[in-house]
Formats: C-alpha cells, sequence, structure tokens
C-alpha cells in the first residue's frame, strides 16, 4: 500500500515522520507543515506589528526558528499553538518596550484584495483602524489579546488559558466574558450617541 500524500497527513503525523526522516526527506515535510500555517502565522506578525514589513519579516524570524526547533515540537499541544508561542516570544523579543498591538485579522486579507480600488481600500482601512482604536480603548492587553486568539483564530479557551500562562480561576473564560461585558457596553453608548464603527 503507497504512503498517504503529505497534504492529507495531520500536522502531528508530519511533525512524526519529520523527527523520524533523513535529512534530505526533512525539508519537504516542513515545507509541507509551514506552508499550511503561513497565513495564520502572516495574521499573528501583523496584528503584533502593525506594518506589513515588519509583520514579514518577522514571520520569516518565525519560520526559521521553527525549523531549527521543529525536532522539539512532540505533539502535547496543537501545532498552532506550538507556532503562535514561538510568534509571540520573537515580537517580545523584538520590541521589548513596544505593547504589541492585536490587529484585525481581515488587514492582511484586506491589503491582499488587489481588485479594490483606492477608495475602497482607504474606507477598508480607516474603518479598520476605527475598529482598532474600539477595542484599545475599550479592552485591555489580555482581554484583547483573549478575544482575538478565540473569536479571531478559533483557539480554544483552554488552550489559550495554557499558552498566556492565565493564573485566575476561571482563565481564558473570565477574559471573554468581560471583554464581551465591556464591548456590549461601549456600542451602547456609541449607538445612544448615534455613532457607528
Amino acid at each position: 500500500m503507497g504512503r498517504m500524500p503529505l497534504r492529507e497527513v495531520s500536522d502531528d503525523g508530519l511533525a512524526e515522520q519529520y523527527r523520524r526522516s533523513s535529512p534530505d526527506a526533512r525539508l519537504a515535510l516542513a515545507e509541507q507543515l509551514f506552508a499550511r500555517h503561513y497565513e495564520r502565522v502572516a495574521r499573528w506578525c501583523f496584528r503584533f506589528t502593525g506594518d506589513r514589513e515588519a509583520a514579514a519579516d518577522l514571520a520569516q524570524e518565525v519560520f526559521l526558528k521553527a525549523h531549527r526547533h521543529l525536532d522539539s515540537f512532540k505533539g502535547t499541544s496543537r501545532f498552532s499553538t506550538w507556532l503562535y508561542s514561538i510568534v509571540r516570544n520573537e515580537a517580545l523579543n523584538r520590541m521589548p518596550r513596544a505593547k504589541p498591538e492585536l490587529q484585525d485579522e481581515r488587514a492582511l486579507e484586506n491589503v491582499a484584495a488587489a481588485d479594490d480600488g483606492p477608495e475602497d481600500l482607504a474606507t477598508r482601512e480607516s474603518r479598520r483602524r476605527r475598529l482598532m482604536e474600539f477595542l484599545s480603548a475599550t479592552l485591555d492587553k489580555t482581554e484583547r489579546e483573549v478575544f482575538t486568539l478565540h473569536y479571531g483564530d478559533d483557539m480554544p479557551l483552554d488552550t489559550i488559558t495554557r499558552l498566556l500562562r492565565l493564573e485566575n480561576a476561571s482563565g481564558a473564560k473570565a477574559y471573554i466574558v468581560s471583554a464581551r461585558r465591556k464591548l456590549a457596553r461601549a456600542t451602547e453608548r456609541l449607538r445612544a450617541r448615534g455613532e457607528t464603527l
């Protein structure tokens, strides 16, 4: 029976094959694994940097570091969680005094929409900026990070709790509840003033 095509092998399966393979075979396995997560890593990097060029540089560093340490991934967490921890550490190491800003997940998609005219792009960018200002003014750093990981990247709350080392009794769930309450109140205040995002 032939081997399963690489695109059909799970992340854990690829990582396991990587650990057992010869140096020659490892490159194709790593490339397949990283290609699956490239867009997600690019979005994360953009959230931390807020700048496309800096995000591209950071993403390159993340994948280089992930490639060097791929042997250390043992499958005790999801591969995407392992990658996110590298993104976060690299971003914080690069910008020790900068407060990481979590950007709207759609920002990269908007930038890549080449068919849109300048007016459409300007309108979209303006709306994204207002949304980021709204989130920054309404939520604290941890709330924004938990909210974005959970709703933007479908990361489970228990994974976020471990990843961000949240030590409160309810973990990430408490931050989600708090963030939703704050956003609901802030949205009501906007509506009462006749404003929209």
